[in-house]
């Protein structure tokens, strides 16, 4: 079986992917690696970032960060992996494809009742969830958090995990038709963020002291916002900018009130393989127990990935998408 993947020559709009037959792996896995075919691959907002150029990488690039699968074969000096083997990674370039070659040690062991889609559409936005609510902002009975982009992959995990937490969540979407969506997944405040009343309305769903935190995937649409409702002290965990890094001067106040401003990288936090297990089995037990619903990804065949990211662009996902080779 010859390897399909999906790679850029030049930065650009969805349309630069090319969705291509490559024999780059023909000669099997190398010394620590495993080749592993893959049966749900991720799509990540960030993927649209190295496309893009937002995030610079070398080109060549192959396209895609996380995916799941079934070891194939396995290279020398590999121990605790055999052909048959489920596995799972993140944040690893090359996912968009029918089968790779990898490093064995940045594989997750899958549960045999955590399905392919179930961990492709998970794990990443998972271990970012758990990074924000366990480690940036540990998350206690009685707090009040802020999340905007709610609706969106890592928002929703964010917003559901939290609430399972003890926490009152208030979630934020970009219209009104984003809304019932994340109060079916059993948030009790949802607001949309170009309310006129918003400020006044976490105004009062906090009686006046506002929140403890607040997890910002919006940027430069939002972030004025999440200064302006944050209690002095709180934490500002800036992780996206789907609309754009926000102005200088929407930060500037924030050390004059204490607010630790921070921007976490998930990689950061789970790094080391004691961590990532950690994280991982974190992540699977939370889903077990049901704090992140029924997860039904939407499914794109790999050759359509431009138009997965089209769909991206134009904000018409809610929760996770999948591409299946």
């Amino acid at each position: 079986m010859q390897q399909q993947r999906v790679r850029i020559y030049e930065n650009g709009a969805p349309s630069v992917m090319k969705y291509e037959t490559s024999a780059a792996i023909a000669g099997g896995p190398g010394n620590g690696q495993v080749k592993l075919v893959h049966e749900a691959i991720g799509v990540n907002f960030v993927d649209t970032l190295f496309r893009s150029g937002a995030f610079g990488v070398s080109l060549p690039f192959d396209m895609g960060v996380e995916g799941a699968g079934v070891v194939e074969s396995v290279g020398d000096g590999v121990q605790g992996w055999k052909s048959g083997d489920r596995a799972a990674y993140f944040f690893t370039p090359g996912a968009y494809s029918n089968m790779r070659l990898i490093d064995a040690g940045v594989l997750v062991k899958l549960p045999d009742d955590i399905a392919s889609d179930v961990a492709a559409s998970l794990l990443t936005k998972g271990l970012t969830a758990w990074m924000l609510i366990k480690r940036v902002h540990v998350v206690k009975p009685g707090d009040i958090v802020l999340v905007h982009g709610a609706a969106g992959g890592v928002g929703s995990l964010v917003a559901q995990w939290a609430k399972s937490l003890g926490a009152t969540v208030i979630a934020t979407v970009g219209s009104p038709s984003k809304a019932q969506g994340v109060r079916n997944r059993g948030i009790d405040h949802v607001l949309v963020t170009d309310d006129p009343e918003f400020l006044e309305t976490v105004n009062a769903i906090t009686g006046g002291r506002g929140v403890d935190a607040v997890y910002e995937f919006v940027g430069k649409a939002t972030f004025a916002l999440s200064a302006a409702v944050l209690r002095s002290g709180g934490t500002l965990a800036h992780v996206g900018n789907a609309s754009g890094a926000p102005a200088a001067d929407d930060k500037a106040g924030l050390p004059g009130r204490g607010i630790r401003y921070v921007q976490p990288a998930t990689s950061q936090y789970v790094g080391e393989r004691s961590s990532l297990d950690e994280a991982s089995t974190d992540v699977f037990a939370a889903y077990r127990a049901g704090v992140f619903g029924t997860i039904e990804p939407t499914r794109y065949a790999l050759s359509d990935v431009v138009r997965a990211h089209e769909d991206i662009a134009s904000r018409s996902l809610v929760g996770p998408a999948i591409l299946i080779p």
